[in-house]
């Protein structure tokens, strides 16, 4: 299984700044260019790279691939978020931790 990584929109924008030196505006154009689809700082984004590689910056991965995360991708998370944290499952009247991001790998 290749490493990866999740972000939500704002939070990647903000590790692009902070850690590989980016402007907002290369930030932008950096997640857009890697996602294939326009920036959305709502949208939760997982980052997949091949074992092998070990950058110091994110800009630096040759085979980084970056996507929108899809609805089932979120519950999956979550899923295994709870698991790790020993939490029980969701209950269907509880609403989803990733709400706010679910539907945005529609658009």
């Amino acid at each position: 299984m290749e490493p990866f990584s999740t972000f939500l929109g704002s939070g990647l924008l903000a590790e692009l700044r902070s850690n590989d030196g980016m402007s907002e505006r290369e930030a932008r154009d950096w997640i857009a260019k890697k996602a294939g689809s326009f920036y959305d700082a709502e949208a939760m984004y997982r980052l997949c790279w091949p074992g092998h590689e070990d950058p110091k910056l994110w800009a630096e991965y040759a085979d980084l691939r970056v996507h929108v995360m899809s609805d089932a991708e979120l519950i999956d998370l979550e899923r295994e978020y709870r698991k790790q944290h020993k939490l029980p499952p969701r209950r269907p009247w509880e609403a989803h931790m990733f709400r706010s991001s679910m539907g945005r790998s529609e658009r």
